[in-house]
């Protein structure tokens, strides 16, 4: 299956947790790894690294090291354009979502994914099949 990872997947990776949490967060992200072909975009990215700075101290080149090194070499980065923000628009009228939830939703429907890995569940009143711990 085609699955946007969303940036709270990446956070969980990248930040300080007790053990037990985090060997179910590592746990899950290599069966997703394993079963599934991973994708992001940008936005993804910008949310990790400023949400794992800002909520949990961890410096940008801290966080920019995991990207590099842990994500990008299993995931495919996907572009966002003009299409993006047309299908995002209709996301936040119709479900008043956030704009990054909506730009997220856009994702996957302008690529044609059929999942999301998110613990966010606002993306369940749209539709769109989540996939979390």
């Amino acid at each position: 299956m085609k699955v946007l990872v969303d940036a709270s997947l990446l956070i969980y990776l990248n930040v300080r947790m007790p053990d037990d949490e985090a060997e179910i967060v590592e746990e899950f992200w290599e069966r997703l790894l394993r079963d599934h072909e991973l994708f992001v975009n940008l936005l993804v990215l910008d949310e990790a690294v400023y949400i794992s700075r800002r909520k949990y101290d961890v410096p940008f080149s801290d966080t920019l090291e995991f990207i590099d090194k842990a994500v990008l070499p299993h995931v495919e980065v996907l572009p966002l354009g003009l299409e993006a923000y047309l299908e995002a628009k209709k996301y936040m009228v119709k479900y008043d979502l956030k704009p990054s939830d909506s730009i997220h939703a856009a994702t996957v429907e302008v690529f044609g994914l059929q999942a999301i890995a998110s613990e966010d569940k606002d993306f369940d009143k749209i539709g769109i099949k989540r996939l979390w711990i």
